[in-house]
């Protein structure tokens, strides 16, 4: 019988948005004979949250720090190496610029296979951002493969010509395991659906989003009983709150920070949007959708892979506030949406499950193993 391969998820620390769900997702999906999963999350803050590690060990996986505080610690790479070393990894997949380098940096000599997973790049992350994901598409061409997570994402990277033999598009996959084990929707989101309908967000508060365009586009909305939900953390959270408050919705505006239930409260809103100038294949929308929760969605190439306009979902240009907003208007055509969150569910089933996408990397590690 063949052992299975043991395979090293890397990433940095922080809260648990969607590559940190993303990687839990694939872990919990393997199959066990063919591949044993453990992770390492890079400390690079102190006193900043691991909760990709903490969840990590709920789950039953193995799961270590690597403390390296400041922009590159060299010490982190004889921490990594020696964490392969003893736990016999046989690939380690990292994700992100800084877990990509700590990757390459720590395998060197050794017989260890390297997988690198971009789930998306910044479209207003400023210079020093963008100069990091450049640098980090650099380095791929060292790796011994490089697995985007949509055609959209491989694209980008085509044409680097050295990447092209590297390249292994696995389609990003929700883990239905998590959507179909939620329960009841919070006690504070069930008094709000009694005053109206709930509009909802889940995701980072940053430029890329734009979820000011939604915050617009509720406040155009003739419905003075509808309350806006927003999920998650970010940067542009102040900026936000205040333009709720400017436009006269602030008070039908809740800022629900971080969740760790936020699929019970995305399971309980009337329509879920989202936004975004740029996203790979959003997770939170194949979340809401495996929820058989309408969906609207703004027309990228991302969402295109999961929402087809009046089949799946509803799509309006991005940062059209308009047009978002009678996105919303039609929410109230009942029959058309239960047609519709139907069709979601079936799709992201037949094409975005986490079971097929953790098939499709057992396959890629098998063979760069077996080289």
């Amino acid at each position: 019988m063949v052992a299975p391969v043991r395979v090293l998820q890397l990433a940095t620390g922080g809260p648990l948005y969607g590559a940190e769900r993303w990687i839990l997702a694939l872990m919990r999906n393997h199959e066990p004979g063919r591949v044993h999963s453990s992770v390492a999350v890079i400390a690079d803050e102190p006193g900043a949250p691991l909760a990709l590690l903490d969840e990590a060990r709920k789950l039953g996986f193995d799961a270590h720090a690597i403390d390296a505080p400041g922009r590159f610690d060299r010490a982190a790479v004889g921490k990594l190496r020696a964490l392969i070393e003893r736990e016999s990894i046989d690939v380690v997949h990292s994700h992100g610029y800084k877990a990509d380098l700590l990757a390459l940096l720590a395998v060197r000599g050794m017989r260890v296979r390297t997988v690198a997973t971009p789930h998306g790049w910044s479209k207003d992350g400023g210079i020093k951002l963008r100069g990091y994901e450049w640098l980090d598409r650099q380095l791929f061409r060292w790796f011994d493969a490089v697995a985007p997570l949509s055609p959209d994402l491989e694209l980008g990277l085509h044409s680097m010509r050295s990447l092209r033999p590297l390249l292994h598009t696995i389609t990003n996959g929700v883990d239905l395991l998590e959507v179909d084990a939620v329960g009841e929707i919070p006690s504070d989101l069930a008094l709000l659906r009694q005053r109206g309908p709930v509009i909802g967000y889940a995701g980072r508060l940053v430029a890329q989003k734009d979820v000011a365009t939604l915050v617009r586009a509720v406040a155009a909305w003739e419905r003075p009983d509808a309350s806006l939900v927003i999920l998650g953390e970010g940067n542009l959270g102040p900026d936000l709150h205040a333009l709720a408050g400017a436009l006269g919705i602030g008070g039908r505006t809740h800022f629900m920070g971080f969740r760790a239930d936020r699929l019970a409260w995305m399971r309980g809103f009337d329509v879920f949007v989202l936004p975004s100038r740029i996203e790979g294949i959003p997770r939170c929308l194949m979340e809401a959708m495996a929820l058989r929760v309408p969906v609207v969605a703004s027309d990228i190439p991302g969402t295109r892979e999961l929402v087809r306009h009046g089949e799946t979902g509803l799509q309006f240009v991005p940062g059209d506030v308009e047009g978002l907003r009678a996105c919303l208007e039609a929410t109230s055509d009942e029959a058309g949406w239960a047609r519709r969150t139907t069709a979601a569910r079936e799709r992201i089933e037949s094409t975005f499950s986490a079971r097929a996408m953790a098939a499709g990397y057992e396959k890629l590690f098998g063979e760069l193993v077996s080289r």
